[in-house]
C-alpha cells in the first residue's frame, strides 16, 4: 500500500510539471507579443500624424498584424494546456476519490476489529495466554503494529482528502483562467480583422501611387547598397591593418631568430614563424581571441541595440508589402523604435569607425575580436572611433524621418567579411 502511494504521488507530479512548463513557457511569449504590439500601436500613432498612408505604416501595420495572429496562435495553446491540465486534474479527483474510499473501507474493518477486541481485559487475556514468552512478545507486538496501522490509515486518509481539496482547487483556478483567455482570444480576433481591413485600405491607397514608391524604393537601395560598400571597405581595411600588424611581428620575430643563430654559431634551434599572415584570416591577439571568444560564446544572449523596439524588417530578402515585384534584400534588421531612442552596443568592444555618410546618417561599427556590430541611421552620434565601448553603452541617437514618421535602427553583425543573421544573435 506504501509503495502503491509513492507511485501515485510521482506519476501525478510528472503529470503537472510538462503542462506547468509549456504554460510558462506560453505565459512569456503572449508577455512579449503584447509587449510588441503596444509598441507597434505607439509607432503608429506618431506616424498617424501624417494623413497621407506611408510605406512606413503600411509596414508596422504588416507587423502588427502577424504578431497578433501570433498571439492569437498562443492563446489557443495556451487554453489547450489548461484543458489538458483540467482534464489531468479530473482524472486524479476521480482517482483519489477511488482511493479514498477503499481507505476508509479499509479503516472502518479496522475499526469493526477492535470494537471486537477493545477491552483491556481482552488484551491481557490474549496476552497471558500465550504458550510461552516468544509468543507473548510476538502478540504484543502484533497488538502494537496494529494500533500504528489505523493510525497511519488515518494519516493516509487525511492526505488523502487534502490532495483532492488541493486538485479541485487547482481545476477551479484553471478554468478561471481559461475562460480570461477565451475572452481575450475573441478580443484579440476582433482586433485582428479591423486590422486587417485596415492594412488593406492603406495598400489600395499605396498602390495608387505605386509607380513613384517603386522610385522611392529603388532610390533607397541605391542608397543601401553605398552604405555596405562604405562598411565593407572599413572592415576589409580593419582586416588588412591586423593582417599587417601580425606580418611585421612574424617579421621581426624571424629576424630576432636569425640574429640569435648567427651569435650562437648555429646551435640555436630555428623557428618556423612565417613572415606574413593569411588574407583569408583575420590575425588576432591574444586579447583579442578572447574577446572573440566571449562574443561568440554569448550568441542567441546579447542584449538588444536598443531598449525598445521590435524588428520592422528581418535578415534576407522580402518582397514588398505593397508589390511583390520589389524585392528588398536587408544584410542585417531593421528596428523600428521611438522618437529620440538611442542606439547601444551589443558587446564590449572597440569603435573603429564614425562615418557620416549623409547629413543624417552616420554609421557606427564596433570591432569585437573578428566579429563587428555596425549601427546606421544615427543622426548624433555619442562615441568617437577608438573609444573602448561596454555592452549597452549608448552610441548616439537614431534619426528620425519627420515625412514618413520613422525611427529606425539598421543594425548588421559579420564575422570578418561574413555577415550573420543578427536575430539568431540577439536575446530572445
Amino acid at each position: 500500500m506504501k509503495k502503491y502511494f509513492i507511485c501515485l504521488i510521482l506519476i501525478g507530479l510528472s503529470l503537472a510539471c510538462y503542462p506547468q512548463k509549456s504554460k510558462a513557457k506560453l505565459e512569456k511569449q503572449i508577455t512579449k507579443l503584447e509587449q510588441e504590439i503596444a509598441t507597434a500601436n505607439k509607432l503608429l500613432k506618431e506616424t498617424s500624424k501624417n494623413k497621407q498612408a506611408t510605406l512606413n505604416q503600411v509596414n508596422i501595420l504588416d507587423k502588427k498584424i502577424k504578431q497578433r495572429e501570433e498571439l492569437v496562435k498562443a492563446y489557443n495553446e495556451q487554453i489547450s494546456v489548461l484543458d489538458e491540465e483540467i482534464n489531468k486534474g479530473q482524472s486524479n479527483i476521480k482517482s483519489l476519490n477511488k482511493d479514498l474510499k477503499n481507505l476508509r473501507q479499509e479503516y472502518a474493518q479496522m475499526i469493526v476489529f477492535a470494537n471486537k477486541n477493545r477491552s483491556h481485559y481482552d488484551k491481557l487475556v490474549f496476552l497471558f495466554s500465550a504458550d510461552d514468552f516468544n509468543q507473548a512478545f510476538r502478540r504484543l507486538r502484533y497488538i502494537r503494529q496494529f494500533s500504528d496501522a489505523r493510525k497511519t490509515k488515518m494519516d493516509q486518509i487525511a492526505s488523502t482528502e487534502r490532495r483532492i481539496s488541493g486538485e479541485v482547487e487547482a481545476s477551479r483556478k484553471a478554468r478561471e483562467q481559461q475562460t480570461a483567455l477565451l475572452t481575450s482570444e475573441r478580443e484579440q480576433q476582433a482586433a485582428l480583422q479591423n486590422e486587417k481591413s485596415e492594412l488593406n485600405t492603406q495598400v489600395q491607397e499605396l498602390k495608387k501611387r505605386e509607380g513613384s514608391l517603386q522610385q522611392d524604393i529603388k532610390s533607397k537601395q541605391q542608397q543601401a547598397k553605398k552604405v555596405q560598400k562604405a562598411i565593407d571597405d572599413i572592415i576589409a581595411e580593419e582586416i588588412r591593418k591586423a593582417n599587417e600588424r601580425a606580418r611585421k611581428e612574424a617579421e621581426a620575430r624571424a629576424k630576432a631568430e636569425a640574429e640569435a643563430k648567427k651569435n650562437n654559431k648555429g646551435n640555436a634551434s630555428s623557428s618556423s614563424a612565417s613572415a606574413g599572415s593569411s588574407s583569408k584570416t583575420m590575425a588576432l591577439t591574444p586579447s583579442e581571441k578572447t574577446l572573440s571568444n566571449n562574443f561568440a560564446n554569448n550568441k542567441g544572449k546579447l542584449p538588444w541595440p536598443v531598449e525598445k523596439g521590435y524588428v520592422s524588417s528581418s535578415y534576407g530578402k522580402h518582397a514588398s508589402v505593397v508589390s511583390d515585384k520589389v524585392v528588398v534584400t536587408n544584410n542585417g534588421i531593421d528596428i523600428a523604435v521611438s522618437e529620440n531612442s538611442q542606439a547601444r552596443a551589443v558587446f564590449d568592444g572597440m569603435v573603429v569607425s564614425v562615418n557620416k555618410l549623409t547629413a543624417t546618417n552616420t554609421v557606427i561599427i564596433i570591432r569585437h575580436g573578428d566579429y563587428f556590430s555596425v549601427y546606421s541611421n544615427i543622426e548624433t552620434p555619442a562615441v568617437k572611433r577608438g573609444d573602448n565601448v561596454k555592452t549597452k553603452q549608448n552610441l548616439g541617437k537614431i534619426h528620425t524621418n519627420l515625412t514618413e514618421g520613422k525611427t529606425e535602427l539598421h543594425f548588421e553583425l559579420l564575422k570578418e567579411k561574413d555577415r550573420l543573421n543578427p536575430e539568431s544573435w540577439l536575446a530572445k
